[in-house]
């Protein structure tokens, strides 16, 4: 997950910052060097499935993430934590990969048609 999110801030959410700059302002948006928004959004979503094929299987292996009968508080706050996170991961998922990187993909390729 860091080096996703690291990828995130540093490479796809700058680039689509600018996209957004340029489609108010009017000015064209500078080519970037991994081609076109299609590429990091892909490696992205593909990041998204491996964490929520992770997650599936934690879930899997911890029925659920629930606590034994013999566990402790910690165990059970421990598996709370983790439901928490699951839960805020497919936000983040569903977020990205059905508004945000839509809308990246479309921006993209109005302004590289106003631009030709």
């Amino acid at each position: 997950m860091a080096v996703h999110m690291k990828k995130e801030e540093l490479v796809l959410f700058p680039f689509v910052r600018n996209l957004a700059k340029s489609e108010r302002s009017g000015e064209p948006f500078k080519k970037p060097n991994f081609g076109t928004v299609e590429n990091p959004v892909h490696m992205m979503m593909e990041d998204h499935v491996a964490e929520g094929e992770r997650f599936e299987r934690m879930g899997a292996v911890s029925d659920g993430f629930t606590t034994p009968a013999d566990g402790c508080a910690t165990y059970s706050a421990a598996f709370q934590m983790l439901k928490d996170f699951e839960t805020d991961l497919h936000r983040h998922i569903h977020l990205e990969n059905n508004i945000m990187f839509p809308r990246a993909i479309e921006m993209e390729k109005r302004l590289a048609h106003v631009a030709n």
